[in-house]
């Protein structure tokens, strides 16, 4: 039986990863990286503090799977919004959406090298045609500022294998733990690693600046990308394979374009289209070699 909900619900956790490209772009114009995400991390750690005192929840909790939960909030957390939060600073957050839509055929990549898991003609087209696409974006997308724009683009890339990385991890443990408890111990693990370098950060940062709006968008940062998006994405990976899961975070452009054209007003180049039809091609291609695989005599 195809599990449905579990697909809505990493296909929601997705578009939230997404559209929240565009609304870290404009609390970064007022709120310095690290102080942002020690804010997030933070703000959903309260919000989540109160469920962990159901023992259904704690169940399975152990030394082992704390240090699952700290590796997944290093590479899904750190690492990502390390570099995704700068990267849009150099680029636009509708490039940055496109080129994360690499992240399925990055997912397959990695389950080939750590797994041995193994790619057909097909996927390994569309991590061709991934890359290809990537390419284009910096060759073609001479609104975004030449050699800016390539730094951009490269930090969101990194931000993608981080984010492959954490999706690969996240698989195991959801197989033994609560969402609500993973959710709280990445976002916890998060506050920790952040936590330092805010405190460098803060004395120089005029906290009266932060305009009201700014504040709003902060706590909904916070409460869409670190407790829904993580509670959704736990709760549909248990319920699918890590290369099925993969497959929907190729929708996080499609959140990207929509909130980076509605807030920011970016439009959409040549270029830009060219390398989204390409790395969506790409997705195409996976998902066909997936059904494939996982059909009747299509192993």
């Amino acid at each position: 039986m195809t599990p449905w909900f579990a697909y809505a619900c990493l296909a929601l956790s997705m578009l939230l990863v997404g559209g929240n490209i565009a609304i870290g772009k404009l609390v970064l114009a007022e709120v310095p990286l690290f102080v942002f995400a020690c804010l997030r991390f933070l703000i959903a750690t309260l919000v989540l503090a109160p469920g962990m005192l159901s023992s259904r929840v704690r169940r399975g909790l152990d030394a082992t799977a704390g240090k699952g939960l700290f590796l997944q909030a290093f590479f899904g957390c750190f690492l990502f919004s390390l570099f995704m939060l700068y990267g849009v600073q150099h680029t636009s957050a509708t490039s940055a959406g496109i080129i994360t839509s690499a992240t399925p055929s990055v997912v397959a990549l990695l389950a080939w090298f750590w797994l041995r898991e193994r790619i057909g003609a097909q996927g390994t087209l569309a991590i061709a045609l991934a890359v290809a696409g990537i390419a284009l974006l910096n060759l073609l997308g001479g609104g975004e500022g030449g050699t800016g724009s390539v730094l951009g683009n490269t930090l969101v890339l990194g931000a993608v294998l981080a984010e492959a990385i954490f999706a690969i991890y996240s698989r195991r443990l959801s197989l033994a733990l609560h969402p609500w408890a993973m959710a709280f111990g990445v976002n916890l693990a998060g506050l920790a690693l952040f936590l330092p370098l805010a405190l460098v950060q803060a004395p120089a940062f005029d906290w009266m600046a932060i305009s009201p709006a700014t504040w709003a968008w902060v706590l909904f940062y916070a409460l869409s990308a670190s407790v829904l998006s993580f509670l959704l994405w736990y709760r549909g990976i248990s319920q699918v394979q890590a290369s099925v899961a993969g497959l929907f975070t190729g929708l996080m452009p499609v959140g990207a374009v929509l909130v980076g054209g509605l807030l920011l007003g970016e439009g959409l180049s040549a270029g830009q289209a060219l390398g989204m039809a390409l790395v969506l091609g790409a997705i195409g291609l996976g998902g066909r070699a997936e059904r494939r695989a996982v059909s009747p005599g299509g192993a």
